[in-house]
Order: structure tokens, then sequence, then C-alpha cells
């Protein structure tokens, strides 16, 4: 298997590693008041946009977390080619800042659990709603595998399927004692003026913490219009977390680009959410 070569170092985030790992450092600044382990939490959702803009509400909510040595990236396939549902099955994903191995065991499981998985390296080859978030893990997690799903079909049945083979994949590794850490990737609303376009973001946000995979996906693509472009990973991962131990969705960080640029014309909106264990949610509090 050959190595996923980086699509949009340069573009989306800079191609100099030292100047890239101070990026992600500076996204990952200060330091959060408090962190959860890796027991204490299950899931995430990031933006993918550019780090100039997304990237300080990423790092927000990743610099919370310490991450387990397994990670399973599921985003967006922006442009539609290949696989309807396209597991990378590269051997590593590399950027700037090195490669990032495959989780293989994860991966037979992953296979294994749905026919609808397959694995297709077009999908991946020119997306970036994956790649961007890589540097971060390279950072926070450097001995961390990964595998990287994508979703290009709009269809509630199959996205429903891809969270109970997640799930299922999931639960496998943790009877190994192997705990896999679920990364979603999605921006929000896209290019309303900021106060129209937070009305949007805030209605899927609200879907998103319901945690009802069925009521995100008719809330965003029939009934409220909202461009979410990773609603269909959002929705498999919502099937995939209420399959596996209850967790407790917290929203950390929401802006927009107009953050960045100043520009509130016509902006595209970012949130990052977490989703903690519920048991350990409860011994916090």
């Amino acid at each position: 298997m050959s190595v996923r070569s980086p699509a949009v170092a340069g573009l989306f985030y800079d191609a100099d590693p030292a100047t890239l790992e101070k990026t992600v450092r500076q996204c990952l600044s200060p330091e959060p008041k408090s962190t959860l382990s890796e027991n204490e939490w299950s899931a995430v959702l990031l933006p993918h946009a550019g780090h100039v803009y997304s990237g300080p509400i990423a790092g927000a909510a990743i610099a919370r977390l310490s991450w387990p040595s397994t990670v399973l990236l599921i985003g967006p396939n922006h442009r539609g080619t290949g696989a309807r549902v396209a597991l990378s099955p590269a051997s590593a994903w590399r950027t700037p800042l090195g490669d990032v191995p495959a989780a293989n065991d994860l991966r037979d499981e992953l296979l294994s659990a749905s026919d609808a998985i397959q694995e297709d390296s077009r999908a991946h080859a020119e997306e970036h709603s994956l790649e961007v978030i890589v540097p971060f893990l390279q950072v926070v997690a450097p001995r961390a595998r990964a595998l990287f799903l994508s979703i290009a079909e709009p269809d509630l049945p199959l996205c429903l399927s891809v969270g109970r083979a997640v799930a299922k994949a999931v639960a496998g590794a943790a009877s190994r004692g192997e705990r896999v850490a679920l990364v979603v990737s999605s921006d929000l609303n896209h290019y309303l003026p900021r106060e129209a376009n937070r009305k949007k973001d805030d209605r899927a946000v609200d879907a998103l913490l319901r945690g009802d995979p069925e009521e995100l996906f008719d809330r965003v693509l029939v009934e409220e219009r909202i461009s979410m472009c990773g609603v269909l990973p959002a929705t498999a991962a919502l099937e995939a977390l209420r399959r596996l131990p209850p967790t407790v969705p917290e929203l950390v960080a929401h802006g927009d680009s107009g953050d960045a640029s100043g520009e509130t014309g016509r902006v595209v909106g970012y949130a990052s959410i977490i989703w903690k264990n519920e048991n350990q949610a409860k011994e916090g509090s």
C-alpha cells in the first residue's frame, strides 16, 4: 500500500514544517483549565477550513483531549469522486510534519463490518476535510495510528449503516483493550451574512447536541437546507455513538470565518463539540 501525499499543504495550511507546527501550537493555546483523559471521551467534531480560519475552533477542543493510540477520522467527500463510502487504503498519511501510520487491525474490522465501506484512494486524493486535521493529531498524539473514511452520498440508510459498522469496529477494539477516538470533520453553514448564518449554525448544533442522527439528517438536508458539508459523517457518528457506551455532548467553541478575515457579509460557520463518556461526566460533576 502507498503513502497518501498531502494535497492541500501550502493552501489550507503552511507547507513549511516549522511554521506549520508553530501555527498548530498557537491554535492549541491558551492551555485549557481542564482536560479529559483518553478514557473520558469518545468523539469530537472539528471544522476543516484553512488553519487561519477554523484552526482556533478546532484547537479549543483538541487541546482539552488526551488521545488514545488509535484514531478514526470520518469526513465528507466534497468532490464526490470514488466510492460513496471510501476507506483510504494508504499505509500512512503524510503532511509536512511526517507520516501517520494506518491502524490496520481496525481497517480489517471496518471492512468486515459493512459491505458499503470500500477501500478507495480516489475519494481521498484531493480531499481536504481530513487532511487539515492531521497536523493537529501529529502534534498532540505523535504516536497515534489512524484510519480515514469519507462519505459522499446523501443517503440516510447508508449513513446509518456506516454508523453501525463504526460502532461494531470500535466495540471490537475495546474488547481487545484498545480505545478508538472518533473524529468527525465538518464545517457548518456556508456563505450567508453572519447573523443569518449563525441562525442556521445554531439549528445544526442543536441537532448535533440532541444526538439523533435521523433528526440531524432531516433538519440539515430536508427541512431547513443548512449547508453543513459534514452532515453525512456526523449522521454516521451519531448513529455509532448511540450504539456505544452513553456519552454527553459539550459545545466547546463556535465561530465563523469573519473572526479571522473581518468580513462578516459572507461567512462560513465552525464549531467544535466533544462527546464525553457519561459515567466519567457524572463522576466529575
